[in-house]
């Protein structure tokens, strides 16, 4: 069920998005209705474009033609867009990007979302139009979401739901409870996804309208089924159903069709799945959603494996995979490749699903990585919120409890001018004392924080590294020795296979030495241990070291080390500096390549450069090699795979031993690591 769960997430997001797809028009198509509306405008005789209506009408006629007209809505937004700055009309410029917004959110293009809804927000007098803010910042968050990046998707939202309680906007709060529901229902955080929708129906009721009545329940029911409340779920599903009879949208038809199909899937009723996962895709083919189509496609493979038909699992799932490879999702191309990697292993093509295996593996990772990094930002944005509320509520209660000795005061001074001077000097007097206080505990607490927030981000440095980077190879192990043990031709991929986890363990060997030598350098009190080392011995045995992975590259070792420089270094530190450096080196070297190590004397240091003719990196990257709040690592020239830890090991280590690192790179030209070490001069 793990692709299922998956498969639920991502179409979550269908729904959240789906809910801008309500029209106010039940009687009446909305683009047929503005169509006719501008018509009617048009033929007036004192008709003109510059007529602030005309705009307004533009701006409605193109938000409604996102789904079914998307090559119009860009016409409109553009004529909209030009006719307001020409006239200097902010609101119908403000309705043109978020249209423009709008249009590139439901093409799957969300960086250009992002950035038309950031010039609106920019324009300090948005906060003139509410009503458009909200739909800006709406559209904003939404964009985020498609993104999966669910911090910045939760500020958002939350800054649109704070304008409509303060203007007290019932569809808007309707609107922003359900999309904040919607995202803790995702991150499985399901008491808050209930309280939301809680909120939701409160404003729902008020506005008396089955249309939103409709997209509730379906969400509702949709949680009910991932809390396991299947009956529950059922309830909701049949009320929808119920009222779709009398009032009809297409969009959350097809929606409620899915999370029914969700539904009888999760019972293993796999044809009634597939038959309401049909019905939904039907509607959903009028639609230019490229994201929606791959996640029906996909759970139209799922039912089909369910049904054991293979063919037809596989015809759907290599659909879907195209899909997810145009909207670039990386969470659907894991669980595509590993549906085909399921598919091609009851095929028995233990080949092609050893390599989908792969893949998905690959995926995984750097999904995981990603999700987690995602899930603590979350609860920070979570944790920081919650903090600024209690800020708020506390600075109120203050305000109110001086507002009250303030009237005592006052009262006081009826009696007596003596009594009012010494109630104030005593006042300043514990005030001084407190703030002397605080001022002592402020400081304290934030030494804390500092260091916890070190230790946290220690912490999951490691988990992430330990849980991910060590993983891939042990998985493929177990793949291949299950394989050995279990099918004939097992003995055969193992040895195909066996050279490379060779050489993944090697890298997880040499993965686990960086992590304990990390390990040591974040004890407070470690110590070293300087002594006189020879260079050129100590390279040459860490060049022996790598000879394998050197003569495999063929690549030229230039070494051009004086035999006579030492350095007083601590040796077992100064071998792990240059281990890295020269696994580095040999990694993002192509075949071929030429590595060369020379050292230099300059005042009172040895200088020990490690170039070479590799990849290279931007400026940008370099900045990043070293940081302790980034995490930077890519693949060798031949898929080699790191950690991201061995330079910031490297380089709190020269540190330690009284020296300095200094990094040089261009892209395609190579890189220069630069290190300085206090020199031994006999």
């Amino acid at each position: 069920m793990h692709s299922i769960s998956n498969y639920k997430r991502n179409f979550l997001i269908l729904a959240f998005i789906c809910f801008s797809n309500f029209t106010a028009f039940a009687q009446l198509d909305s683009v047929q209705f503005y169509k006719e509306k501008i018509s009617q405008l048009t033929i007036c005789p004192d008709f003109s474009e510059n007529d602030f209506e005309y705009i307004d009408n533009l701006n409605q006629l193109s938000y409604y033609l996102r789904l079914v007209g998307q090559d119009s809505m860009l016409i409109h937004s553009e004529r909209a867009l030009s006719l307001s700055k020409i006239n200097n009309y902010k609101q119908g410029e403000f309705e043109a990007l978020s249209n423009y917004s709008t249009l590139y959110l439901y093409k799957g293009e969300t960086d250009k979302s992002i950035d038309f809804a950031l010039k609106a927000i920019n324009d300090p007098e948005l906060k003139k139009y509410p009503k458009t803010e909200m739909k800006i910042y709406n559209v904003l968050g939404q964009s985020y979401f498609y993104k999966q990046d669910y911090p910045t998707t939760y500020s958002q939202f939350l800054h649109a739901l704070s304008i409509a309680e303060k203007n007290n906007d019932q569809f808007f709060l309707f609107r922003m409870n359900m999309n904040l529901g919607t995202i803790f229902s995702l991150l499985e955080d399901h008491e808050e996804a209930v309280e939301y929708y809680a909120a939701a129906l409160e404003s729902s009721k008020n506005l008396n309208d089955p249309t939103k009545d409709v997209m509730l329940l379906s969400n509702i029911a949709f949680l009910n089924i991932k809390l396991g409340n299947l009956d529950v779920a059922k309830e909701s599903l049949d009320q929808c159903f119920i009222l779709f009879e009398n009032h009809t949208n297409n969009t959350w038809l097809a929606w409620t069709y899915y999370t029914q199909g969700v539904y009888y899937q999760t019972k293993n009723n796999y044809k009634e799945a597939l038959i309401n996962y049909e019905k939904s895709l039907i509607i959903h083919e009028s639609f230019n959603d490229v994201k929606s189509k791959a996640d029906l496609k996909f759970g139209l493979a799922r039912a089909y494996l369910g049904l054991n038909n293979l063919p037809k699992a596989e015809e759907f799932i290599v659909k879907s995979l195209d899909l997810y490879k145009a909207a670039e999702h990386e969470t659907g191309l894991e669980e595509a490749y590993r549906t085909l990697y399921e598919i091609k292993k009851e095929q028995n093509e233990i080949g092609e699903s050893l390599a989908y295996l792969e893949l998905t593996e690959q995926l995984s990772n750097d999904n995981f990585k990603k999700k987690n990094r995602r899930n603590l930002m979350m609860l920070n944005a979570k944790l920081n919120f919650e903090k600024e509320t209690e800020s708020l509520k506390a600075q109120s209660e203050l305000a109110l409890s001086q507002q009250r000795k303030y009237v005592k005061w006052a009262l006081a001074a009826l009696f007596t001018l003596l009594v009012i001077v010494f109630l104030i000097l005593n006042a300043n007097r514990r005030e001084k004392i407190l703030n002397k206080k605080l001022a002592s505990q402020a400081k304290i607490l934030n030494e804390n924080q500092e260091a916890l927030t070190q230790i946290n981000a220690n912490q999951d440095r490691l988990f992430s590294i330990v849980g991910h980077d060590l993983r891939g190879p042990i998985i493929s192990l177990n793949e291949i020795l299950t394989l050995y043990l279990e099918d004939p031709e097992g003995k055969d991929y193992f040895e195909k296979f066996a050279p490379q986890i060779k050489e993944d363990l090697e890298q997880v060997q040499f993965t686990m030495d960086n992590l304990l030598h990390w390990g040591k350098t974040q004890m407070q009190g470690s110590t070293i241990n300087v002594r006189s080392i020879s260079v050129r011995n100590e390279l040459d045995v860490i060049l022996q070291l790598y000879r394998n992975e050197i003569n495999k590259k063929t690549i030229t070792i230039n070494n051009q080390v004086a035999a006579n420089h030492n350095v007083f270094a601590d040796l077992q530190q100064f071998n792990i500096i240059f281990r890295n450096l020269i696994n580095n080196a040999i990694k993002f070297t192509p075949n071929e390549g030429l590595i060369t190590i020379s050292t230099i004397i300059k005042d009172k240091n040895l200088v020990i450069e490690v170039s070479d003719t590799g990849v290279g990196m931007t400026e940008s990257d370099v900045q990043k090699l070293f940081s302790n709040t980034e995490n930077f690592s890519n693949y060798g020239t031949n898929l080699e795979k790191g950690t991201g830890l061995g330079l910031r090991l490297v380089k709190a280590m020269v540190i330690k031993n009284s020296g300095e690192i200094i990094v040089k790179s261009e892209p395609n030209k190579g890189s220069q690591f630069i290190v300085q070490l206090p020199v031994d001069i006999a």
